[in-house]
């Protein structure tokens, strides 16, 4: 079997699996991610296992490979907040997690191609944000760090500052909880070092 593919372009979820010195390439998947009104923890699987199903169709030839979906969502109030498209957009969810929790959601999907079967699991972090005036939701706006991000926000980056706390998986918050997808591969029996 092949190195690891990760079928997604994420910046993070790359760096993630550099920083763990995981052997893998990158093959964007096309799927096109669409929310609907079933629960979150349902829709991240559902969409990270979509992304290897459709990159499977369109490349036969990677059906012996070993490759890993993930979707990242937040969840406030039951209601899944993704990417801001415009900077008013960021605005509104920074104010809507003041001095609030959230949920951060990531489903991961495993391929395993040795025996062509599909794992399933997902990760939940809490986070806690800090209530934040109109000055540090400013001044976060113009880092620019919301574009791209779930929420608006990067917790890796300044994006800390607007957090109080956090309960569960750092790396989750990231969008690759790195001890589940740890645990997911050794289940399978496979080592990826």
């Amino acid at each position: 079997m092949d190195k690891l593919i990760l079928a997604s372009n994420s910046p993070r979820r790359k760096e993630i699996l550099e920083k763990f010195k995981i052997p893998f390439s990158i093959k964007t998947s096309v799927y096109k991610e669409i929310f609907t009104n079933e629960k979150p923890e349902t829709q991240v699987l559902k969409l990270s296992k979509g992304k290897i199903q459709t990159l499977l169709e369109l490349n036969p030839e990677l059906e012996s490979s070993l490759i890993l979906g993930a979707d990242t969502c937040i969840d406030l109030d039951g209601n899944i907040i993704g990417k801001p498209e415009t900077v008013r957009e960021a605005k509104e969810f920074l104010v809507s997690f003041s001095g609030r929790s959230h949920k951060v959601i990531t489903g991961l999907t495993l391929y395993n191609g040795k025996n062509s079967s599909f794992i399933q699991d997902k990760s939940i972090t809490m986070v806690n944000f800090t209530k934040l005036t109109a000055e540090v939701i400013n001044w976060y706006l113009n880092t620019n760090e919301w574009k791209g991000a779930a929420g608006g926000y990067r917790i890796q980056e300044q994006g800390y500052l607007l957090t109080s706390s956090i309960s569960g998986s750092w790396y989750n918050v990231m969008g690759l909880p790195i001890r589940l997808f740890y645990g997911m591969v050794a289940s399978q029996g496979i080592s990826i070092f």
